[in-house]
């Protein structure tokens, strides 16, 4: 009878637990983990899966979303790798390759 009541109780600890958001990040954080520092924002967990947050890799936090994982979120334009658009000094085209989403390299970026 009590681990019924245990298996019961587990969700809402998880979903009352406080975790902590980078400014610029995608994933949420304990507030022991090295990434979180005095400009981070507490968060709950459920705010954490309203903006699709991901679990950070270096603390561990419990998993928020259950078997399921958290949506990915992609940048507007292609996903694959693209020559970069930037022109060297030569005039010739720049022979990098990017993902960045406006097809210049990180040497070339407007």
């Amino acid at each position: 009878m009590l681990k019924v009541i245990f298996f019961l109780l587990l969700p809402f600890s998880l979903k009352s637990q406080t975790v902590y958001k980078t400014p610029s990040g995608a994933k949420y954080h304990l507030s022991t983990c090295r990434m979180v520092k005095n400009v981070s924002e507490e968060i709950t967990t459920t705010k954490a899966q309203e903006l699709g947050l991901g679990p950070c890799k270096i603390c561990n936090p419990a998993n928020i979303y259950g078997n399921n994982t958290p949506p990915l979120k992609k940048a507007q334009g292609e996903s694959i790798t693209v020559q970069c658009k930037g022109i060297t000094k030569a005039g010739a085209r720049c022979k990098h390759r990017t993902s960045i989403a406006n097809g210049y390299c990180y040497q070339h970026q407007p």
